[in-house]
């Protein structure tokens, strides 16, 4: 029997993206926290992508140049770090997260089933592991950079740093 693939939609999977960013910069609004979420650019270009890999951001601050980076995950957790269902996660491409000149001042990862969020900081970056793996959605092999779950943040302590940042800023 023959299996069908479906050629990845990357229009659908920008798209998706900022329905979560919209997600993660609605839950920050309601914490306080000034953000917003840009409008969604489909690059058209190989130019447009390598520049907007290199400056992009999902959540952007109006008293700060930096921004935060967001991830959907099929994974069920919720807020509580302890509660990742795996020992070790995603962060980036290694292509991607390398080419940024402006890094994010973290990574959200969100729920796609639980809204559930969970954080970490680049500043963690000399334990990340570079992996090899199948990206099952994109159906190619791709560089990751890889963590321990023990490095993961509360979205909690994120917004608590957000805010006293944003009072400073």
């Amino acid at each position: 029997m023959k299996v069908e693939t479906v050629p990845f939609d990357y229009h659908a999977a920008f798209r998706e993206g900022g329905r979560y960013a919209e997600v993660v910069a609605a839950r920050l609004q309601a914490s306080g926290v000034r953000c917003y979420a840009p409008a969604i650019q489909i690059a058209q270009t190989q130019e447009e992508i390598d520049f907007m890999t290199m400056y992009e951001t999902d959540i952007e601050f109006d008293w700060m140049e930096t921004g935060l980076e967001v991830k959907s995950s099929s994974r069920i957790f919720s807020d509580l770090v302890d509660d990742y269902p795996y020992e070790t996660l995603f962060v980036d491409t290694v292509s991607g997260f390398d080419a940024k000149v402006v890094k994010p001042i973290a990574y959200v990862f969100v729920s796609q089933e639980t809204a559930g969020m969970v954080c970490l900081s680049p500043k963690t970056k000399s334990s990340w592991q570079q992996v090899e793996a199948f990206d099952r959605k994109r159906e190619i092999t791709d560089r990751f950079y890889s963590v321990n779950k023990a490095k993961l943040q509360s979205f909690d302590s994120l917004v608590k740093w957000l805010i006293q940042n944003q009072r400073e800023g």
